[in-house]
């Protein structure tokens, strides 16, 4: 998972200029007594941390301890950067971008979104303002962090061609729905494996164009719509991870589900009532799933049951399935025996990886009792505690465990 610089940073960025000949300016410190290919590796585990403010903090030290260790620091630091709109921090990040940051970045992810307002003063940082065309290694644009007006959508996306390469991004992420605008900034990056976006709304014909995303393998719609444009949209498209938020599925389900890896339904929550048919129609169609993060199951007005709801004995159909998550809300949380969930399965030829989340109601989604059951052939299976790891984090670590999480 990318980590990135938050605007929150606890100490201020350093500017960072293109005259690699600055790295003269900085602490000789100690002579470095192991191969530099060595320390770099270092480097690349501390980037890798899932703390971006301790990743940033430890980074920005190295940055300034040795000459050596500058420029590798210094890279791996404006690597992946999250840009929050008039923070105390943006006009910083701005600055040391414009100075020559802007070259590292890979991944750029954008909050709170600002435009050009008169609600803003004229030295506020504004989305226009980025020097996105200085990103030259860029490959993921993620703008889901903001809430968009479609006001502002037709300039965006005009604005987005002339500062991007075409065929540069490998991931693109934006609450907005597919309208023209955003199609036609699309078909000229025609490498981006993950997209995510709010819905399809566009004429049915200009979603088949073979221009569009040919290698799109990971797809998140938070809406379907019970129409034609989906089927047109993913029937020739090698789409094998696949996130959606709305109950309904869509007509083309029966088909389109059996070329599904990964399933990913964990930020939708429906009745307990409904669980029977629901679980039914995907474990009966989506019979090639490795890893299924199913829906939160809400006990709105009770406690999370303390064993595993017999309903998920369905999953036996999925025979290929490794990891399982599974998450449940109530105004009571704690009773639950995570150890039936397996025996309810029962005996599965690959699930080797369970996680369990409970949240109670009307709590933040990252504060939760969490469980990881492992088995091995050794011991069966083994409960771990995991408190405090969100579902999109479970999701996202699953999916890289099996080489499924498509994009940078």
């Amino acid at each position: 998972m990318s980590q990135f610089i938050e605007s929150s940073a606890p100490f201020p960025l350093p500017l960072v200029l293109d005259d690699e000949q600055q790295v003269d300016k900085t602490p000789d410190g100690p002579t470095l007594k192991l191969p530099l290919e060595l320390f770099r590796n270092i480097l690349e585990e501390v980037a890798s941390t899932r703390d971006p403010k301790a990743r940033n903090h430890i980074l920005y030290n190295l940055l300034l301890t040795s000459r050596y260790l500058y420029l590798e620091a210094r890279r791996l630091l404006y690597r992946d950067i999250i840009f929050v709109h008039n923070s105390s921090v943006a006009g910083l990040i701005v600055n040391a971008l414009r100075a020559g940051a802007a070259k590292y970045v890979h991944s750029f992810r954008v909050e709170d979104f600002v435009a050009v307002s008169e609600r803003y003063s004229r030295t506020a940082t504004q989305f226009f303002d980025l020097p996105l065309y200085r990103m030259g290694w860029l490959r993921s644009l993620d703008l889901s962090g903001s809430e968009i007006t479609s006001s502002v959508t037709p300039r965006i996306m005009t604005f987005l061609p002339d500062l991007i390469r075409a065929d540069s991004l490998v991931s693109f992420h934006a609450r907005l729905s597919m309208d023209s605008h955003i199609l036609q900034f699309l078909e000229r990056q025609r490498n981006i494996q993950f997209l995510t976006i709010h819905r399809l709304y566009t004429p049915v014909s200009t979603l088949r164009t073979p221009r569009l995303m040919p290698k799109l393998k990971r797809l998140t719609l938070h809406v379907l719509t019970q129409d034609n444009h989906f089927q047109d949209f993913v029937e020739d498209r090698p789409i094998t991870v696949f996130r959606f938020d709305s109950f309904h599925l869509p007509h083309y389900w029966s088909t389109f589900a059996p070329r599904l890896h990964a399933l990913d339904m964990s930020m939708y929550s429906p009745p307990s009532h409904l669980l029977d048919g629901f679980i039914q129609t995907f474990a009966m169609a989506a019979i090639n799933l490795r890893l299924l993060a199913c829906f939160e199951i809400s006990y709105l007005s009770g406690a999370v049951p303390v064993t595993m709801p017999a309903v998920f004995r369905k999953l036996r159909n999925l025979p290929h399935l490794e990891i399982l998550i599974v998450s449940f809300t109530a105004d009571s949380i704690g009773e639950f025996d995570v150890m039936t969930i397996p025996e309810v399965i029962g005996a599965h030829p690959k699930l080797k990886s369970i996680f369990v989340t409970q949240r109670r109601s009307r709590e933040r989604p990252d504060n939760t009792i969490a469980h990881e059951l492992q088995y091995t052939s050794e011991s069966g299976w083994i409960s771990t505690r995991r408190d405090g790891t969100s579902r999109a984090d479970l999701v996202e670590l699953s999916l890289e465990k099996l080489g499924l999480a498509y994009g940078y």
